[in-house]
């Protein structure tokens, strides 16, 4: 399995830096709605994001409704914010 700066590193090459790269367990936190306002701490209007299985990137959108759904499965997230 890759590193998470080894898959941030190719999604920079690849997407020319324009993408973050999280754990699952951190982007689930991001999720979470934060205490200062009644949103998360991420964008999901125009920002999007797939779920890296450790060696390739998915075709697995993130998306609140069905993150539960694949969190346990993928070890990164990889993420455009707006």
């Amino acid at each position: 399995m890759k590193t998470r700066d080894e898959v941030k590193a190719e999604a920079e090459e690849e997407y020319f830096g324009v993408f973050d790269v999280f754990t699952t367990e951190e982007f689930e936190e991001l999720m979470k709605p934060s205490a200062d306002e009644e949103g998360s701490d991420l964008e999901f209007v125009d920002s999007f994001g797939y779920f890296h299985d450790g060696e390739h990137l998915t075709d697995i959108r993130i998306d609140p409704y069905t993150f539960e759904q694949y969190k346990k499965d993928y070890p990164y997230v990889v993420w455009r914010n707006a």
